[in-house]
C-alpha cells in the first residue's frame, strides 16, 4: 500500500510542477512587434494586452488616421501571437499533466 501512495505523490508532485513551469512561462510570455513602415513598436503580455508603445520620435509626416491605423494593426498582430503561443504552452501542459 505504500507504493500506491508513493505513487499518487509522486504523480501529484509532477503535476504540480508542470503547472508552475507552465505559468511561469506563461507570466513571462511578452510579444513585440513593430509596424511595417517602422513607426510604431508594440509590446503585450501572455494575455494580448499591451504593456508598452514606442512611436518614431518625428510623426510630423504621418496623419492621425496612419498612425491610429499602424497602432491598431500592430497591437492586434502582436496580441495574436500572443495568444498563440499562449495556447501551445497550455496544449503542453495538458498534454503533459494527461501523461502523469
Amino acid at each position: 500500500m505504500n507504493d500506491k501512495l508513493d505513487s499518487i505523490v509522486e504523480r501529484a508532485d509532477r503535476a504540480l510542477a508542470t503547472m508552475h513551469d507552465a505559468s511561469e512561462t506563461l507570466s513571462a510570455l511578452r510579444v513585440m512587434r513593430r509596424s511595417v513602415d517602422g513607426l510604431v513598436t508594440v509590446l503585450v503580455d501572455g494575455t494580448g494586452a499591451m504593456i508598452d508603445l514606442e512611436l518614431e520620435p518625428d510623426l510630423s509626416r504621418t496623419s492621425v488616421r496612419h498612425l491610429e491605423a499602424a497602432i491598431v494593426a500592430t497591437a492586434s498582430e502582436a496580441a495574436t501571437e500572443a495568444l498563440r503561443q499562449r495556447a501551445r504552452i497550455l496544449e503542453q501542459m495538458q498534454s503533459s499533466l494527461s501523461g502523469t
